[in-house]
């Protein structure tokens, strides 16, 4: 091969593998973008579902709050209402306008009584309780009564959380 005959081969070849090269760049810039669109995309759709996951959850706390708000309005009102009850209670023991008394078994456990004794078919002896330990008594229950409005009161939280979230609990 003489050097005429090779330096226009080798220009061709030049020429094709710049075209190429500038082909190829083309269309890496085109597949580039394509994915740079679809990523866009994709990201704003993810931001829009996020938006709007976020937003379902803000209007589930809002309303679990005012359930647990109004829940704990109610506890407060019973807890006020019992205890006025129990202050009435208390006062009329004191006063002696309320008496408190417990059967009593003549000599044998309560336990043992007839049956129909404790079905009420005759009456039976009673020992009245003194204001003081009626009151003790008035306030152990009533400490009791408290709990279990509490217990209740948490239960029924519970189950408003669990109903609003769709928890599900085995």
């Amino acid at each position: 091969m003489t050097a005429t005959t090779w330096r226009p081969l080798a220009a061709v070849l030049l020429c094709g593998t710049i075209a190429g090269w500038t082909t190829q760049g083309w269309r890496k810039d085109v597949a580039i973008a394509a994915l740079q669109r679809a990523a866009a995309t994709s990201k704003t759709n993810a931001a829009t579902a996020l938006a709007q996951a976020t937003a379902r959850v803000l209007t589930l706390e809002r309303a679990a709050g005012a359930a647990l708000a109004q829940r704990a309005d109610h506890l407060t009102q019973e807890q006020t209402h019992a205890k006025t009850e129990r202050d009435r209670f208390s006062l009329d023991v004191r006063s002696g306008a309320v008496r408190l008394s417990i059967p009593i078994a003549g000599g044998q456990c309560a336990a043992t009584a007839n049956s129909t004794a404790a079905a009420g078919h005759r009456h039976e002896a009673r020992a009245e309780l003194d204001p003081a330990t009626a009151a003790a008594l008035d306030a152990i229950a009533g400490d009791g009564d408290d709990a279990t409005r509490q217990l209740n009161a948490c239960i029924d939280a519970y189950n408003t959380l669990r109903d609003t979230y769709h928890v599900q609990t085995e």
